[in-house]
């Protein structure tokens, strides 16, 4: 009964901050709110603890009831028969996994998260021709239709620690990938617009298929910047020279690798 009470707190978890975090999202992207996600995020954590702690409260004199039942007829057991430690130790190991559950899903909240939106989307990203493969721990937050993708990396406490949380820096990068057909119109003047107000810091070449994805690193609007970039943060524009294919990248520079690694991945299905 207690394993059946903690898988199904872990699910119930799972789903209403699934649930709120969509919520969140709609709400930024429709009032504009950019704090909307972390006050879910809390709200979400608050809301659960407290549930769980209500209903132990609801539940605590049948859980009693249902203990010392338990406790004597072990202890009558124990009277005939010897119990052996190991079991014991199970018991009351069997005790703290749902907490444990609790506290690596609260560590790992952006892994955990990046592997439920693969079971529900997929590993693959599917864009027109193409199909791009997406590392496990990446959440696909949207696909806006069968041409684009918005994808999101991010690291929980458990591996960079409470400070850059702490310091309003968290460790999170967003990716965008576009696929355009044959019959979609370029959109070159845009892209070559805003590199002119650029400052390129490098620039790479990535074979998709039969044509270069040329990347563009670069600092955008370098010279009228208030403030210089900083050099832990990039920004990545990819194109093909038909304009077939794009990818944005936004966040940490460390990130970036993966993002290639991504890039080297597509292949064409068609």
């Amino acid at each position: 009964m207690i394993i059946a009470f903690g898988v199904g707190y872990v699910v119930a978890y799972l789903l209403v901050l699934g649930v709120l975090l969509y919520m969140a999202y709609i709400i930024e992207r429709n009032l504009h709110l950019r704090c909307a996600a972390d006050v879910v995020l809390v709200f979400g954590n608050v809301f659960m603890i407290g549930l769980l702690i209500y209903l132990r409260q609801r539940t605590r004199n049948r859980w009693i009831v249902a203990e010392a039942e338990k406790w004597l007829a072990s202890r009558s057991r124990r009277a005939r028969l010897r119990e052996h430690p190991w079991r014991r130790k199970l018991r009351s190991l069997v005790l703290w996994i749902p907490s444990g559950g609790v506290l690596a899903i609260f560590l790992f909240f952006p892994e955990t998260a990046g592997l439920v939106s693969h079971l529900f989307c997929g590993r693959s990203v599917l864009l027109n021709q193409y199909r791009l493969e997406t590392p496990l721990t990446w959440i696909v937050a949207s696909r806006g239709s069968a041409s684009s993708a918005w994808v999101i990396a991010g690291k929980g406490i458990g591996r960079v620690g409470l400070r850059p949380y702490w310091r309003k820096e968290e460790p999170v990068s967003e990716m965008v990938f576009f696929a355009t057909s044959s019959s979609d119109p370029p959109n070159e003047k845009y892209l070559e617009e805003y590199l002119a107000h650029a400052k390129l810091l490098s620039k790479r070449m990535v074979w998709l298929g039969q044509e270069t994805l040329i990347c563009w690193d670069i600092v955008p609007y370098a010279e009228t910047r208030p403030t210089p970039m900083d050099p832990r943060f990039a920004e990545i524009l990819c194109s093909t020279a038909q304009n077939s294919f794009r990818a944005n990248f936004v966040g940490w520079r460390s990130d970036s690798s993966a993002f290639y690694e991504a890039l080297h991945s597509a292949a064409l299905t068609k």
